[in-house]
């Protein structure tokens, strides 16, 4: 165990020396507990890690990603690892960053699956720990600034706790997941979850499906310019992208040039943009986008979601209607009974409303094996024919 450990006491590590002795030290486990602290366009531009805490059963170490001396990359090999165990809880947007640095975790247990599987309704790590450890978590600087250094003593503490308690709460679930018989559950759910590829999603909240409603070819190419540029700005000023221009005002210039008329008024861009000269930048880029979008032969006419004829419409909502009949009268018999062995989280947990609509429409990727024989079981039971193929 290395010297620096302090027993019960979160460890920030910032220093080369420390940073080696704690890897390798973390490399000879058979199990550590992980989580992160980040910033998604909160205080910053993009998506960052702030910070990373692992711990062995209580003694954590807070690596600081914001450290000139600690090359995060380093834990890399160690979150790859498939002998190593990652204990986690709610693991999804730590992932999507880990994927966006281009690092593939292995061997991840989310204990807040078993929490699902086990009916528990509030699956925070708080109510969690309080349910089964009688442990009260100070959860007031879960959206504080974790760019800021040094950093408070109640963000040690907060960050901490989100992963020195991990071991023991693995023990207490795992008891409760084997005398279900649900651990084969639990290990499918962890086997779908690595298996998914998280790294292109990063910056996809910038479009919203309904922000091309109503938008020719042209206006949504010239939106899709004037947001790049935004990017650009935001990222080298390394402030948040809503802090330079507001998406909404950019949409409406899309639309029209008019809307430049706007510009102090509605673009909410800093006080050091609000000027003629980045106002007259910004029509340029328009400007230049609507030729650009010409010449690519696009149409100033038609719709980016052109509107449906009255047959497809009429198709979509027969479809829409035999889809719903379909979960009303087969897919949600079979919940109630889930709901009745399991519990009504756990129910939604395995056969939530997106599944049941996926199946009824005739999708079964996203169906692992214990959900289909649960759905075999159930529907034999109720007398329900149903192909899950």
């Amino acid at each position: 165990m290395p010297k620096i450990i302090k027993s019960l006491k979160e460890q920030v590590v910032s220093t080369e020396n420390q940073y080696s002795e704690v890897l390798e030290y973390l490399a000879s486990q058979d199990s550590i507990a992980v989580d992160l602290e980040f910033d998604k366009n909160r205080y910053r531009y993009g998506f960052t890690m702030c910070l990373m805490q692992v711990a062995v059963g209580v003694d954590c170490f807070v690596l600081d990603p914001l450290s000139d001396e600690i090359d995060i990359s380093r834990t890399f090999h160690l979150m790859e690892n498939p002998k190593i165990q990652k204990l986690t809880f709610e693991f999804g947007e730590d992932i999507r960053l880990f994927h966006h640095l281009g690092c593939k975790p292995k061997n991840i247990y989310d204990l807040s699956v078993a929490t699902k599987l086990l009916d528990y309704s509030q699956v925070s790590l708080g109510n969690i720990l309080s349910q089964f450890l009688n442990i009260d978590a100070d959860k007031s600087s879960q959206k504080s600034n974790w760019f800021q250094r040094p950093l408070t003593e109640k963000q040690l503490q907060y960050a901490a706790d989100d992963v020195r308690y991990l071991h023991q709460l693995e023990s207490l679930l795992n008891n409760k997941i084997i005398h279900k018989k649900m651990m084969s559950w639990v290990q499918e759910e962890r086997e779908f979850f690595e298996s998914q590829d998280f790294e292109n999603t990063e910056n996809s909240n910038y479009f919203k499906p309904r922000d091309k409603d109503g938008m020719s070819e042209v206006q949504w190419f010239i939106f899709e310019k004037l947001i790049a540029y935004r990017e650009k700005l935001a990222e080298g000023a390394n402030k948040p992208s809503y802090q330079i221009l507001d998406k909404d005002y950019l949409l409406s210039l899309a639309k029209s040039k008019n809307e430049i008329q706007s510009f102090y008024a509605e673009s909410r861009a800093p006080k050091k943009l609000m000027n003629e000269s980045f106002k007259n930048q910004l029509l340029e880029v328009l400007n230049k986008s609507k030729v650009e979008a010409i010449q690519l032969g696009l149409s100033l006419d038609k719709l980016v979601n052109p509107m449906l004829s009255k047959e497809e419409m009429s198709i979509v909502r027969s479809t829409k209607k035999e889809r719903d009949s379909t979960v009303a009268n087969i897919y949600k018999p079979i919940q109630s009974l889930i709901k009745r062995d399991f519990g009504e989280n756990a129910a939604v947990y395995i056969m939530g409303n997106k599944l049941m609509t996926e199946l009824a429409s005739g999708s079964f990727l996203n169906l692992r094996a214990y959900k289909r024989e649960l759905i075999s079981k159930y529907a034999d039971e109720l007398n329900l024919k149903i192909e899950l193929n």
